[in-house]
């Protein structure tokens, strides 16, 4: 894993973010703040609405913030170019969803290749790391697998091997356990507490108490506002 500013990996120091709704304007975050350190497994919560997953985006540089600044490696992302923000998320974002976001005519093997693809490494290269990635999360025996003839948990150790493919300087998790039952989200929990034990950073937005809890720390996001 790598830093910058000492051991700070990404860095959001009061931002807001408006969107607009036909004439109205909505804020989703009201001045939230935030620091996510080199190893650190934080998970945020609060109720829907409240503005976690558009910190996330903020802090992935999916998105940008309407006033305040998001620093990633020593980098304020709205100085960057969309190109530049584009290969920043390429390289050093590995990005979970609740929904998955595999495709289904691609085997768990190629899914997980895909970022490798676009960053542009050889192909038995990509190859050989995605079958190491599927290996770490315990899916060695699932490689030839589309995800329709996998269980809901196994799509998502699928779609978490894919986020770590890339050897990104965080993984951002986006209610990584809202689809599955709460044995399978228990086995998550363990493999985000392997995961970072071994050295991985990660955040993680969750209403899922049980996986907050196991998180090493935690904030809360409300009327977009964060508190500790």
């Amino acid at each position: 894993m790598r830093g910058a500013g000492g051991d700070t990996v990404v860095a959001a120091r009061e931002v807001t973010r408006d969107y607009r709704r036909g004439r109205t304007r909505v804020r989703a975050l009201r001045g939230a703040t935030v620091t996510v350190r080199r190893r650190d497994f934080l998970a945020v919560t609060g109720p829907s609405g409240s503005g976690k997953s558009t910190l996330l985006h903020l802090l992935g540089g999916v998105d940008l913030p309407t006033t305040g600044r998001v620093v990633f490696l020593g980098r304020d992302l709205a100085t960057l170019s969309v190109e530049a923000r584009a290969s920043l998320r390429l390289h050093e974002v590995g990005l979970v969803f609740q929904r998955f976001h595999l495709l289904p005519m691609l085997t768990a093997i190629e899914n997980v290749e895909l970022p490798l693809a676009a960053a542009r490494v050889p192909r038995r290269e990509r190859r050989e790391r995605a079958a190491a990635m599927l290996e770490r999360v315990g899916l060695e025996d699932r490689l030839r697998h589309r995800p329709g003839e996998l269980s809901g948990g196994e799509c998502q150790r699928v779609a978490i091997a894919r986020s770590l493919a890339n050897d990104p300087a965080v993984v951002l998790a986006d209610e990584p356990t809202g689809e599955l039952d709460r044995a399978t989200s228990r086995r998550v929990l363990a493999l985000f507490q392997e995961l970072n034990a071994a050295g991985t950073t990660l955040v993680v937005a969750t209403h899922d108490l049980e996986l907050a809890d196991g998180a090493r720390r935690r904030i809360e996001v409300v009327d977009g506002r964060t508190r500790p």
